[in-house]
């Protein structure tokens, strides 16, 4: 009689690999995937290396610029708007945005322009206030004394009312 002794280590009690293939399937996908993002992170290790080099060598060529700089050519560059300045010490030519240009031109102020405002017409005028009187008689009409509209009555009725009533006045 054969006795096993199954607290060894080297007795794997889980299937063997000739097992399901969509598990061998999806073991490969994610050692594709897990493969594939650390060669990302090397690479973005790699960039932010190579940027934080370049930003050393950036400063270093500001500081060599700023020092043949003269009084004159500072002053002409914070005046002028089409220079900037960015945050990491870049200079850099700037190209005014459309808008700026718009507004530069003067095209659409409205300094000398007077235009001259329309007078409302005595007529409209006129219309209006009797055509407001006439809600007013519809309204008092077509509601009750607590302010509900009268039974099978509607806001449309009020409106033809008071046209009627528009026409009479005329």
């Amino acid at each position: 009689m054969v006795e096993f002794n199954f607290d060894r280590d080297d007795v794997d009690f889980r299937r063997d690999d000739r097992g399901d293939p969509r598990d061998r399937m999806q073991n490969r996908e994610r050692d594709m995937q897990d493969e594939m993002r650390r060669e990302r992170e090397l690479e973005e290790m790699v960039r932010r290396d190579d940027e934080r080099r370049m930003d050393d060598r950036a400063r270093a060529e500001l500081e060599v610029a700023a020092r043949k700089l003269t009084v004159d050519d500072l002053r002409e560059m914070v005046n002028n708007p089409n220079i900037r300045v960015t945050s990491g010490g870049r200079i850099s030519g700037r190209r005014p945005s459309g808008r700026d240009v718009i507004r530069s031109s003067g095209q659409f102020t409205r300094q000398g322009f007077d235009l001259p405002k329309k007078k409302p017409r005595k007529k409209n005028k006129k219309h209006c206030k009797n055509l407001s009187k006439c809600f007013e008689q519809a309204n008092a009409e077509m509601r009750t004394l607590k302010g509900k509209l009268r039974k099978g009555k509607t806001q449309a009725d009020i409106a033809r009312r008071a046209h009627r009533l528009m026409k009479k006045c005329d």
